[in-house]
């Protein structure tokens, strides 16, 4: 009887193992390879698989298992190839997608929440590190209390941008370009300021919130998060629910110690995406148009 290839990954039956050559060509790092008819895995195995489950995925007779995952959770393609939208039908997702700021006095059920974050354990991230953490903020007074520190940071940042002492501490705390931008926006900014003294919620736009964080030293998580905020916003439309992106939520929940404590991320994790959500109120009637497609052929 021939010996398993085992060790802390994977475990590879083979008398199940056909030699098809299937996961050498799938594995994206070619740690698997054939020796004396035997499939065998190289030494750095351990080192250098991201247990991405291509060769797992790709076994006609499934010799290969991830240890680390639980097999009840595989599912046959096939099976799912028979449930996906048209191209067109996915095209329609996308243009019915729309950022809203408005959201009726309904709390979204945790279950409705749930089952779109768990979308995102499917969603690309690099090296497969899985870098993503959720903190969902459903409770309206934390909101508020978010909403509040946004603002008085604005107001922080214009009063400093408003004078040439405060801009010279500005350029010690943003890069040059930011700095710039944002001094470029300070009368938009100072309408917003007045806005929300009339009680209008510009930061949070009075919606419960998904803030997207991940371990910092991992890297990449601003792709990450953005990977995964994307299939939140198209799970959120299928179920009725609405979206926005919180940028300046995401800017000063990595500056604001009072707002890190309020969403409970942890000292090592950076926010890379936030997110508002709820039933929108708005109804529109037509999709407005956008700029042609920008792509050189190369």
């Amino acid at each position: 009887m021939m010996e398993n290839i085992s060790n802390s990954l994977i475990e590879v039956d083979r008398e199940k193992c056909t030699k098809c050559e299937a996961c050498i060509g799938a594995c994206p790092a070619q740690l698997y390879y054939i020796d004396e008819e035997i499939l065998k895995i190289a030494d750095i195995f351990e080192d250098t698989c991201i247990e991405c489950g291509h060769c797992v995925a790709i076994c006609p007779v499934q010799a290969i298992h991830l240890k680390n995952y639980d097999k009840a959770e595989m599912r046959k393609v096939k099976k799912l190839q028979q449930h996906i939208p048209s191209f067109e039908s996915f095209k329609n997702l996308a243009l019915l997608r729309r950022s809203r700021r408005q959201f009726k006095d309904k709390e979204v059920p945790k279950s409705e929440i749930e089952k779109i974050l768990n979308l995102t354990r499917y969603s690309p991230t690099a090296k497969n590190t899985q870098n993503l953490y959720f903190s969902v903020v459903t409770d309206k007074k934390i909101v508020s209390q978010i909403s509040k520190e946004l603002n008085n940071q604005m107001k922080m940042f214009v009063n400093l941008a408003e004078e040439e002492r405060g801009r010279e501490i500005l350029k010690t705390q943003m890069s040059e370009k930011g700095l710039e931008q944002s001094l470029e926006m300070l009368p938009q900014t100072k309408w917003i300021l007045q806005k929300v003294e009339e009680g209008v919620d510009f930061w949070c736009w009075n919606g419960q919130l998904i803030s997207i964080h991940g371990e910092a030293e991992l890297g990449g998580i601003s792709e990450d998060t953005s990977l995964a905020a994307a299939q939140i916003m198209l799970g959120a439309e299928l179920l009725g629910l609405g979206t926005c992106s919180l940028g300046y939520l995401t800017y000063f929940s990595n500056r604001s110690k009072k707002i890190k404590k309020l969403l409970n991320i942890p000292k090592d994790h950076r926010v890379g995406y936030s997110l508002a959500i709820g039933y929108p109120v708005a109804t529109y009637q037509r999709i407005p148009p956008r700029e042609e497609l920008k792509v050189d052929w190369i």
